[in-house]
């Protein structure tokens, strides 16, 4: 039995490399290109980035795929992910995720697939599993509250909440609290 466990894992770690040639292989002339980052507040993934990136092969725009990065840097999620249709079918899509896996090296997750990708989707979730890749699938709603609240005390507060507190702690709060409790002043305009 303890033979056999190491020549199981032996077995599986070269299973992974040979799809990871594969895929390295499909891969070459592809490139990724970043074309914009940001980290807004209205985002799914805010304090972490939001990245959209153009696929090329061969210098040839093929698609895109905009994604972000948990702030918490361990995981990437795909939002939009389009190859064009004259370059589909090729391998090309799973050759980019396969790319993007590599530059970031962290477990891929879907966003609100489509009805018409889930196949790609599927195959996509085989391959890159023999390959060693982890890829969470059709992420929803209510999933992404859920992975939010893991990085929330990573969330700055807003300045003017921040302000609030910070006047609120003050001695002089009391009275100022009390002069806006008695309502409008002759000496305010308004």
């Amino acid at each position: 039995m303890e033979l056999t466990m190491p020549l199981i894992a032996r077995f599986r770690e070269f299973l992974q490399r040979r799809q990871a040639a594969r895929l390295d292989a499909r891969a070459i002339g592809l490139q990724l290109v970043h074309l914009h980052s940001e980290s807004a507040r209205d985002h799914f993934v805010f304090p972490g980035l939001n990245i959209t990136a153009a696929i090329e092969h061969r210098g040839l725009r093929i698609g895109h795929v905009a994604y972000g990065i948990s702030p918490l840097n361990d995981r990437l999620y795909i939002s939009n992910y389009q190859v064009l249709g004259s370059h589909r079918n090729q391998g090309l899509g799973m050759a980019a995720l396969w790319c993007l896996s590599r530059v970031h090296s962290m477990p891929l997750a879907t966003v609100h697939e489509v009805k018409s990708s889930k196949g790609f989707w599927t195959k996509a979730e085989a391959r890159l599993a023999a390959a060693g890749v982890h890829l969470l699938r059709d992420l929803r709603r209510y999933d992404l509250s859920a992975e939010q609240q893991r990085w929330q005390h990573l969330v700055p507060e807003p300045e003017h909440m921040r302000l609030t507190q910070e006047v609120m702690s003050t001695p002089e709060w009391p009275a100022i609290k009390a002069s806006n409790d008695a309502g409008p002043s002759p000496y305010r305009q308004g």
